[in-house]
């Protein structure tokens, strides 16, 4: 008698390793699509917009900051003494395109409130699949003119 098994359990020993072996390369292959998901879907993903607004918030912002001021930014875009009309002809053209996603619908949320002397506008600056960055905008005017700005980032998760 040897030291060696019998040939039937060599042979289970060779199919186990290769199963092993084929669990691990599938496992590995599910973690990379994961890491790739999550890192597209996140913050690897840059907003495509033509509003130079919305790209400077971005670009002031990093990818998960929520509840930032950005009044100053937007002091570049609405200074004060601007026309209502123009004001909001620019709040207008303040869009992003929505990514095409492949596992989640976006939601692109836009709004423009006005109350008499002010408009209150929500714009959104950055859709992910776990939710979207928008920008707050409040605008008061006074006799037609820009008097009041206020503009703040936030973030809305689904």
């Amino acid at each position: 008698m040897g030291t060696q098994a019998p040939g039937w359990i060599a042979r289970t020993e060779r199919i186990m390793v290769s199963k092993g072996r084929l669990i691990g390369i599938v496992f590995g292959l599910f973690a990379l699509v994961c890491l790739f998901a999550t890192y597209d879907f996140s913050r690897g993903r840059t907003t495509d917009t033509d509003s130079a607004l919305i790209a400077d918030v971005l670009t002031a912002s990093r990818a998960k900051e929520c509840g930032r001021d950005a009044t100053e930014i937007a002091a570049k875009y609405f200074p004060m003494g601007m026309g209502r009309a123009e004001a909001e002809q620019l709040l207008a053209q303040a869009v992003i395109k929505a990514p095409k996603p492949w596992f989640w619908k976006p939601i692109d949320e836009n709004s423009t409130q006005a109350d008499g002397d002010s408009v209150e506008a929500l714009r959104t600056i950055k859709i992910t699949a776990f939710g979207n960055q928008l920008l707050r905008l409040y605008l008061g005017f006074e006799n037609g003119k820009v008097h009041k700005l206020a503009a703040e980032v936030v973030c809305r998760f689904e």
